[in-house]
């Protein structure tokens, strides 16, 4: 089962929603700031983020090797209000003299320059999801001796008139029992050529393809908004992401040396904190 922390920038992001009220950026908070690209941009008047994309890390685990040689990997847990991943790779480097065309770039965001050895390049840590088909819905949860069972949630006409419950029964130390939560799945899928664009930019990032190791992952909402861009020589409009913040960080692990085809990443962008509804265990 992954592990899924949402951050506080989620949270306020869904209060200002609720209640209609602007939306504010807290100082410190946005990948726009740490990657210095239209840090100073805001979303207009009315105007409020989208949960819509995706960002990659490799230093999300600690590995140890025991005496008899298996790998031992332990995942590390994101808090709250971080506000990044603990180290972004990016899905393509290219140099600038060999940028992607207006085609290519529409399915990326945070384009940004970057110096490597002495060498221009711009390098693209954000890729934007496909969410018009994703249907949200609820469900209801049963956890029994860590098995987990998934079922449709409809709420009951008892539920339009209920009782207190019996508190006196209730285990709070009990890991059994029921929860509700609210869902929107979707597929994040990594082709072949996906995959050896990573490959190439971790070779030229850090000297190895051997880097490239997705083990956190950062779902993120922000505003997409036609901005200029230098490209070679010509500076042209395109699309990237400003008030880009994390909403939730995830916790997979996908060596990307050892699978070169297609990697799969199975993503739940709901609210799924799950809210036990146990009369009593």
């Amino acid at each position: 089962m992954d592990s899924v922390q949402r951050t506080i920038y989620s949270a306020h992001l869904q209060t200002c929603k609720s209640l209609k009220r602007p939306f504010t950026i807290l100082p410190n908070s946005t990948l726009n700031q740490k990657f210095n690209l239209f840090a100073s941009e805001v979303p207009g008047v009315g105007e409020y983020p989208v949960l819509g994309y995706l960002g990659i890390g490799n230093k999300g685990a600690t590995y140890d090797v025991t005496g008899t040689g298996f790998v031992l990997t332990t995942p590390i847990p994101h808090l709250p209000r971080h506000a990044s991943l603990y180290n972004f790779i990016p899905f393509v480097i290219r140099d600038i003299a060999n940028d992607l065309n207006s085609t290519e770039r529409l399915k990326y965001r945070l384009r940004v320059p970057v110096t490597i050895g002495g060498n221009q390049y711009v390098a693209y840590y954000l890729r934007a999801l496909t969410i018009d088909d994703i249907s949200p819905a609820v469900e209801l949860r049963n956890v029994n001796d860590g098995i987990i069972t998934t079922n449709s949630f409809s709420p009951t006409l008892s539920d339009l008139s209920p009782t207190p419950p019996d508190l006196s029964n209730v285990d709070l130390n009990n890991p059994n029992g029921d929860y509700l939560v609210s869902t929107a799945k979707t597929a994040f899928t990594l082709n072949q050529q996906d995959i050896n664009e990573i490959l190439t930019a971790c070779d030229i990032m850090f000297g190895d393809a051997r880097y490239a190791v997705i083990n956190e992952i950062a779902l993120v909402h922000g505003v997409d908004k036609v901005v200029q861009g230098t490209f070679g020589n010509t500076v042209s409009n395109y699309t990237d992401i400003i008030s880009a913040q994390v909403a939730a960080f995830l916790s997979q692990y996908h060596a990307l040396t050892a699978n070169t085809t297609q990697v799969q990443i199975e993503l739940d962008i709901g609210s799924v904190e799950p809210l036990l509804v146990n009369e009593g265990v």
